[in-house]
């Protein structure tokens, strides 16, 4: 407020003077536009606007404010929060409801006396005759249950364990080269998904090439699933089809797709069939679910998810009750307040009569609180921080039911939107502290797997340590260049020299002086002889193969050969540039930066099986959203708000692009209004179910693109950092114990040599 306050005021074209609605004025505009640029929202807006004002200096203010406010002191709100939620589950832990299960037992015991207990009739029959038909039925039904229970290895009921045709179906399954050629399928069946898209003609050799690829992996699923029962059988016996989730899924997925041919074919040119055949297309969108069961990290990234779903439940729940709470105080509060009139000159507009009288359009805000549902979706936007601030000012701005906005008539309805977003923030670190400890307690239960191992390797590394140095049989010219090389300070001079050369190579620009030019060429040479000059020092005093086992060694020979050949091969200046600034990744070569990099490098080994799932699932969603939003088409006379020329659903490459921007936050409100628009007349691509299928669709892959994989990957990173600090904590541990064996250890010299020596020969 002291540095900007009152300065963030512009004039437009026609003289009036106009203030921004983020703005430092007052303290309360102050702390609410602090607060906006915490949430990320549009902070960059406000950062342009207040250097237009002011000068180029006022970035570090917004600089230093994220950096402290929204990277250290929110980060420290999520440190606090999952400490919180691991105290409350280690006392859940401790104090466990030990729920005995005597009387479920009891009571399943006697259901089951009762099932094989005798039946009891009512009373003597009056006629033999009728007695003796109900025995015949009885006999016939025991004789059939026995048929049924002697058959129960047979599949289907028809195919005995030795029949022929079973085993070979059994032989078939078990062979290799059956799984590879369903994946085959499989992946066919997915690129044919991928190149999907509204524009192919009906009748064109795309379309039949397409349709005949489809068919063909419809028939060869219906044929694995069909061998699959003859192997194992339908419903009974332990290993039979049904009992595993996988191949019902694989079942239910060729079914439906033989059903979506079968309608196809012999319903074509039928109107009251095409809502079950546009429903059958979308539900072809999921074939690439059957390549989870068939990819090993894939499944074990879904299984990570499975067992973090009914902690994730409790969350989701406490989140549904949230803003359940707020939507109905925001219906009481906003209903019927968020409508505002089009036109022209709206600047006499008091309400809905006199916006009709002037021949104006009386439109409502896509984002509302006229229903419950609209007020949860409009909270669910607020919730992913993407839109809340326009929705804000809405509120604030809203007068009555059918009377025109005025800009911040009640400012006092801040009171139910920061409130939210305080909240929202803690809701959100409840989402990582769940994810954190039920990926730390997977891990848990693989080390406790690996330990014996991990054991073996320790003793392993221990006995690899108490061997003899390889630099004892040096000459003391080379052990005194190992010692230099291997010393603290050769690495301090190092990076200095690295920092020096990065400040030089920061003074380039555009339009520099020659002198400028020519420091930066005499340090590139200066720069180059230490380089080599250190490079020679550590394969004299390490030796060549002991020197190239190490990464950070090979980094620095490719770059002084880069530089060497940039200066004595006559290439093109560009890429002089390029082996200039190969030399500013020794920066990383420091400990803490090398310890960070090794994090990072264990991370990505386990953020692969995470981003598998990200791609799995933006593969099915954008698959589905070329089905649902291919068609929708933006103009001048119908302008859209989120979609443009590279941000569509028109084919599947824009789609995957699209919906890689919604998973970063980037407007994807304003997609969400575009796919929620109501159809206009004649517009054959509109669907009119999009209206309800659109936020199903954003909602669901929001949740799980934001929510729930991003904050994994955060999970996962956690992890790797308290593993590397208990592997550096444990090796530094390992080094002193074993300097402490050295020290207690007795050094043999030559003249302890020669006295055992003598006293053997005494002996």
């Amino acid at each position: 407020m002291d540095l900007f306050g009152g300065k963030l005021h512009f004039e437009p074209r026609n003289g009036r003077v106009i203030g921004d609605r983020q703005n430092f004025d007052s303290l309360l505009w102050s702390m609410v536009t602090v607060f906006q640029i915490l949430t990320l929202e549009d902070w960059n807006v406000a950062m342009y606007n207040v250097m237009a004002s002011t000068s180029m200096w006022a970035a570090l203010y917004f600089v230093a404010l994220i950096v402290v406010g929204k990277n250290v002191l929110l980060n420290v709100l999520v440190g606090i929060m999952f400490e919180s939620y691991k105290a409350i589950m280690s006392q859940v832990q401790q104090n466990p409801a030990n729920l005995s299960s005597s009387s479920i037992e009891s009571s399943a015991s006697r259901e089951d006396d009762e099932d094989h207990s005798p039946p009891l009739t009512d009373e003597p029959s009056t006629s033999t005759s009728e007695a003796t038909n109900e025995n015949n039925k009885h006999l016939c039904i025991q004789r059939v249950l026995r048929w049924f229970k002697e058959h129960e290895d047979w599949a289907l009921y028809c195919f005995s364990p030795q029949n022929r045709c079973r085993v070979f179906c059994q032989r078939l399954i078990a062979h290799k080269a059956f799984d590879m050629s369903i994946l085959a399928f499989i992946l066919m069946s997915c690129i044919t998904i991928a190149m999907e898209r509204p524009g192919i003609r009906p009748k064109s050799k795309e379309r039949l090439i397409l349709d005949i690829c489809s068919h063909l992996a419809t028939g060869v699923f219906l044929i694995e699933m069909v061998v699959k029962v003859i192997a194992l059988g339908l419903l009974v016996g332990k290993e039979s089809y049904c009992r595993s989730l996988w191949n019902i899924m694989d079942g239910l997925l060729g079914i439906l797709a033989f059903v979506h041919i079968f309608i196809k074919l012999f319903t074509s040119g039928k109107n009251n069939m095409m809502g079950i055949l546009k429903v059958l297309r979308l539900l072809r969108t999921l074939r690439p679910l059957r390549l989870i069961k068939r990819t090993p990290k894939l499944k074990v990234a879904i299984e990570t998810l499975i067992m973090s779903a009914k902690p994730l439940g409790n969350i989701v729940l406490s989140c549904c009750v949230f803003l359940l709470f707020f939507g109905i105080l925001g219906v009481q509060l906003f209903k019927g307040r968020f409508n505002y009139c089009e036109g022209e000159d709206t600047s006499n507009i008091t309400n809905k009569s006199d916006c009709l009288a002037a021949n104006y359009h009386w439109a409502r805000k896509t984002y509302n609180f006229d229903s419950l549902p609209q007020a949860l979706l409009t909270l669910f936007v607020m919730y992913s921080k993407d839109g809340w601030v326009n929705i804000m000012y809405d509120g604030l701005d809203a007068v009555g039911v059918d009377q025109e906005p005025v800009k911040n008539y009640n400012t006092w309805m801040l009171l139910y939107f920061i409130p939210f977003m305080i909240l929202s923030f803690f809701l959100l670190d409840m989402f990582i502290g769940v994810l954190v400890e039920t990926y730390h307690q997977c891990r848990q239960e693989q080390r406790q797997g690996n330990q014996e191992l991990e054991e073996e390797g320790l003793q392993s590394q221990h006995q690899e340590q108490e061997q003899v140095p390889y630099y004892t049989s040096y000459s003391t010219i080379r052990r005194a260049i190992h010692r230099l090389c291997t010393s603290r300070l050769l690495d301090l001079f190092t990076n200095f020299i690295i920092v020096l050369n990065v400040f030089i190579l920061a003074c380039e620009h555009y339009n520099q002086p020659e002198y400028v030019g020519r420091m930066t060429d005499y340090a590139l040479y200066v720069y180059i002889l230490i380089f080599i000059l250190e490079l020679l020092l550590k394969i004299v005093g390490l030796g060549f193969k002991r020197f190239l086992k190490c990464r950070w060694n090979q980094l620095d020979f490719v770059i002084v050969l880069c530089s060497i050949i940039s200066i004595t091969a006559p290439i093109n200046p560009s890429i002089l540039r390029v082996c200039r600034l190969l030399r500013l990744a020794q920066v990383v070569k420091t400990t803490k930066i090398r310890t960070l990099c090794l994090t990072i490098s264990k991370t990505l080994t386990q953020v692969g099986n995470i981003c598998l799932l990200f791609l799995f699932c933006f593969f099915i969603f954008a698959a589905l959203g070329v089905e649902l939003f291919g068609k929708l088409e933006c103009s001048p006379e119908y302008p859209c708000l989120g979609l443009h020329r590279y941000s569509t659903f028109r084919n599947f490459g824009l789609s995957m692009l699209t919906l890689y921007k919604v998973s970063t936050g980037d407007n994807w409100s304003g997609i969400l209004k575009d796919t929620m628009r109501t159809c206009r007349p004649g517009d054959d691509g509109c669907l009119s179910f999009l209206f309800w299928v659109s936020p199903l669709y954003f909602l669901v892959f929001v949740t799980m693109a934001q929510f729930v994989l991003v904050n994994l990957v955060v999970a996962i990173i956690m992890e790797a950092l308290d593993d590397s600090r208990t592997e550096t904590t444990q090796t530094h541990q390992n080094k002193g114990l074993h300097q402490e064996e050295k020290e207690l250890q007795p050094q043999p010299t030559s003249t302890s040599r020669s006295g055992l020596v003598e006293e053997t020969s005494r002996v």
